[in-house]
């Protein structure tokens, strides 16, 4: 019908309508919002999944207090919070906090074994005796 009534008062009014206007509201959406409501549309789905009609009942009354919750941390937060904790583990080295670990934790030591001592087999200091010194001497 828009097609075909382009021109006409009828066309305008359903073009402004069903085209302008919509499009006017969806270009006001913030990323924001968006987020928002796909991050409630996962918490719903999660709550169907575990707890099936009752999950449904139970997310539709708490739906008002979680969207007040979700909307009142502001992402930017959130990721300031992730690069913060991300910097700051990358400053420890893993061996550092190993032996800091294992320092104050016994159950971080390992059990030390006693070595069995081998004896050290050496030659005689005199060579004379085996008859080795003649044999080199001829």
């Amino acid at each position: 019908m828009l097609a075909l009534a382009e021109g006409t008062p009828i066309g305008r009014i359903l073009r402004r309508v069903l085209v302008e206007w919509p499009a006017a509201r969806l270009a006001r959406i913030e990323r924001g919002a968006v987020i928002t409501w796909a991050l409630l549309g996962v918490i719903g789905l999660l709550c169907f999944w575990f707890l099936e009609e009752d999950g449904l009942r139970l997310f539709t009354m708490a739906m008002p207090e979680i969207a007040g919750w979700v909307s009142m941390f502001e992402i930017s937060a959130l990721v300031d919070a992730l690069v913060v904790t991300a910097a700051a583990a990358s400053t420890l080295r893993l061996g550092a906090v190993r032996g800091w670990v294992a320092a104050r934790l016994p159950i971080g030591r390992r059990a030390t074994r006693a070595r069995r001592v081998r004896p050290v087999r050496r030659e005689a200091s005199n060579d004379d005796e085996d008859g080795a010194g003649l044999a080199l001497a001829a």
